[in-house]
């Protein structure tokens, strides 16, 4: 490996702080959004749709982010993302109706897409425990939909909701500069960096049957990730906040805590992937989620609080693991391709699981319809993927 001691330290934190920063942007307008409802008199329904556009252009935008941070730079398309971030979130600020709402929050969307292709190239190829290093970048990105709940609640409260778009963009901006100073002062290389890595690949009559079951899996546990995310504010909202006296912030609160606390599970769920089966560790976060999402169909007590931290740490904590096994069982040439095609799966389930969402909540006014079904979805996944193969990635290989 070709770089530095302290290239790789700084890449690390950068690398952390645009996971966190990314997944801050793409989570805090749904509590936003809540204000919104309220400042302008539209519906919660009208106003979510507004993110449709944006949640399309996270995942449609991955492949392109990864094709341009393979032939240009991992460093410096992570530096266009913080520019961009932080101008997009500050328009999203500035918006005085729906439509120039509408077109901050597609821009925002487009430079989320930036991140997992270039960051996660970024991790995997500067890193030697790699379970571990995606374990504790992976904390950041939940520890950021966590932040972004929180700081929205909390700008939300003390100043209004246009500040909760307008401070995290400057700090986004000032990140990218930094950063483009640490590219320009030679510390951080603007030239990508290879590691040899995950040389030993199934055989090539397995690879089909691997890629079906590995993108049916992303799917299913994106459709998870992306109707709690979204729904999780206005759930609390509906079935605890006249019982426990909730406040918008109070719920904000409750989202932080909720992902700061599961996304430190993917810490753990490195250690675990690094040392034993990659495969177990996956199988047993995916039968988790699919047990806890039928517990949760009805609750409306602080249980639903439990549960729900319960079914996000699972799907935090095999994270690890999954990018573990994507890295094995891809040829190395197409890492990056590999990674970026996950990434547009997962995060274009995001306008299908919006639209899900939004049509459950205008029939029934809950979710519970939506739990049911992917509790069971999730228990069928777990036997699909049991047939996966079964290899075991040792730290010491693994980096």
């Amino acid at each position: 490996m070709d770089n530095t001691t302290n290239n790789t330290k700084l890449t690390a934190v950068y690398a952390a702080i645009g996971h966190l920063l990314m997944h801050m942007f793409a989570a805090f307008y749904f509590v936003i959004v809540l204000a919104i409802e309220d400042a302008w008199g539209y519906s919660y329904n009208e106003l979510l749709n507004l993110w449709f556009l944006g949640s399309l252009l996270v995942g449609l935008g991955a492949l392109p982010a990864g094709w341009l941070s393979d032939r240009w730079s991992r460093s410096g398309m992570i530096a266009v993302m913080f520019v961009g971030l932080g101008i997009s979130s500050i328009l999203c600020g500035f918006s005085s109706n729906k439509l120039m709402l509408f077109f901050s929050l597609s821009l925002l969307g487009l430079f989320c897409a930036i991140y997992h292709p270039a960051g996660i190239s970024w991790v995997v190829n500067t890193s030697k425990e790699t379970g571990k290093a995606l374990g504790v970048n992976n904390i950041f990105g939940g520890v950021g939909i966590g932040l972004g709940a929180f700081f929205a609640g909390a700008l939300i409260q003390l100043i209004n909701w246009q500040s909760a778009f307008i401070i995290p963009g400057i700090i986004s901006l000032i990140t990218g500069v930094f950063l483009i100073n640490h590219i320009r002062s030679g510390q951080i290389s603007i030239v990508n960096i290879t590691s040899e890595k995950f040389s030993k690949n199934p055989s090539k009559d397995q690879m089909l049957k691997i890629a079906i079951i590995m993108l049916i899996s992303i799917a299913c546990l994106s459709f998870v990730y992306q109707i709690l995310q979204t729904s999780l504010p206005k759930v609390i909202d509906i079935r605890l906040a006249n019982n426990l006296d909730l406040t918008t912030s109070e719920i904000g609160f409750i989202v932080a805590a909720i992902y700061i606390v599961s996304g430190l599970m993917n810490y753990i769920g490195g250690v675990l992937a690094d040392r034993y089966s990659e495969k177990s560790v996956y199988i047993a976060g995916i039968i988790g989620q699919g047990c806890l999402l039928l517990f949760i169909i009805s609750l409306s007590n602080v249980w639903l609080i439990v549960f729900s931290l319960m079914i996000v740490a699972f799907n935090s904590s095999i994270l690890p693991a999954e990018n573990l096994l994507l890295a094995k069982y891809s040829p190395e040439k197409y890492q990056s391709l590999v990674y970026g095609i996950k990434f547009i799966v997962s995060f274009s389930i995001g306008p299908i699981a919006l639209l899900m969402i939004s049509h459950s909540f205008e029939i029934s006014g809950d979710f519970e319809y939506l739990y049911m079904i992917f509790g069971f979805v999730m228990i069928a996944l777990f036997i699909i993927v049991l047939s996966l193969p079964s290899q075991q990635v040792k730290s010491g290989t693994a980096g």
